[in-house]
């Protein structure tokens, strides 16, 4: 049993059509993540892009689409509060970043839209859709009807939105598109580019499209019926396709509108529990060249592990790159400057802080961080 081999022939087209596109090598990727609470005022931007000149950044990965709210002018979404007439965060960072010679990236969450107890304000928020754009547990019960305390219980970080469902993925690659077509990014970065964990993957469009196309609904699965057991693979197999079709009809998009353009992602750091657990197959995006690269998420306190997972993960490295992302929020300056040390020992020179905010609230120079051999 496989997936239908006319979705196969068309992704394989996509990847002898961005042949041309892999990303040139760089001497040195230093990059960082900007989290969208610091995008409050024309001061605070400015400041953030400052402080990036200071440590020598550069790239930036800034947040401008989060809980289905956009950081942004935006036509087609509700804004967030701070996004007026007169203060575009978007626009103004992305003008900065130009002027500082710092390449900027548009970060969006692309599944994970909601993660609160009260309901979102704007009825244009995608929380409002139907019952088949949410995903849910294996009972079919939507993760919109959890309570907070719930999804924190079963290790999910709020309300995420269905992989399967068509009107989703038309939803996030017309999010896509907009701030291609308003801004001249040079990226688009995606988190939360996977399911909140496969457990949670029984919505009705999930099991409507895979009954359409075997013959077998999901929910089957847990009746015992051994001859359903042929159906496991494909099942998980369907799953990780789901996401890893999304990813490259983004970047078919940008092929086709913005071909200068990098897609990214940040992805789980161990490629195997990224598969098994979240049905991201971040390797095959690299492998067909779907993303130019990704930012592992390789937050661990401890070196030694870090260096495993950052070893382990690029050895996947192909078409496209892999990026150590650092968990700087929680760590010292020294943990920050052995990890940058010792992953440059073994070749891998390409590093992103997370975040900007953890490393300013803590009062880290961002001048000292350079000095010291960032």
């Amino acid at each position: 049993m496989t997936i239908n081999r006319a979705i196969f022939t068309r992704l394989a087209f996509l990847a002898a059509l961005l042949l041309f596109s892999a990303l040139p090598v760089s001497a040195q990727v230093k990059g960082m993540w900007v989290v969208r609470y610091s995008l409050t005022s024309p001061a605070s931007v400015k400041k953030i892009v400052r402080s990036a000149r200071q440590a020598g950044i550069t790239d930036l990965f800034v947040q401008f689409f989060a809980k289905g709210e956009a950081y942004y002018n935006s036509q087609n979404l509700p804004t967030a509060a701070c996004v007026s007439k007169d203060f575009d965060p978007l626009a103004l960072m992305l003008k900065e970043c130009k002027a500082g010679g710092i390449r900027m990236h548009a970060w969006i969450n692309v599944y994970f839209i909601w993660s609160s107890e009260a309901d979102p304000r704007d009825k244009r928020h995608v929380y409002y859709k139907g019952k088949g754009w949410f995903a849910a547990d294996s009972e079919g019960r939507s993760l919109k009807d959890y309570s907070q305390k719930e999804l924190g219980r079963k290790g999910l970080e709020g309300v995420y939105l269905s992989p399967a469902s068509p009107e989703v993925k038309q939803y996030l690659r017309e999010l896509v598109r907009e701030i291609l077509f308003k801004y001249d990014v040079d990226g688009i970065h995606l988190d939360y580019v996977r399911y909140g964990n496969l457990n949670y993957s029984y919505d009705l469009s999930s099991r409507n499209a895979f009954y359409s196309q075997y013959k077998v609904d999901p929910m089957a699965f847990f009746t015992g019926d051994p001859g359903l057991k042929p159906y496991w693979d494909t099942w998980y197999q369907w799953r990780m396709y789901n996401i890893s079709d999304l990813v490259s009809q983004l970047k078919m998009d940008i092929v086709k509108f913005n071909p200068w353009v990098k897609l990214s992602a940040a992805v789980k750091p161990d490629p195997d529990e990224a598969r098994a657990g979240f049905g991201q197959d971040w390797p095959n995006w690299l492998l067909n060249r779907w993303v130019d690269f990704v930012v592992l998420m390789n937050y661990s306190k401890d070196t030694q592990t870090v260096l495993k997972l950052a070893r382990k993960s690029v050895r996947y490295q192909g078409a496209g790159q892999v990026y150590v992302g650092l968990g700087a929020w929680r760590d010292s300056m020294e943990g920050i400057l052995e990890k940058t040390r010792e992953l440059r020992r073994a070749g891998i020179n390409d590093i992103v802080l997370f975040s900007y905010d953890g490393l300013a609230q803590r009062g880290i120079s961002f001048e000292e961080l350079k000095d010291r051999g960032f």
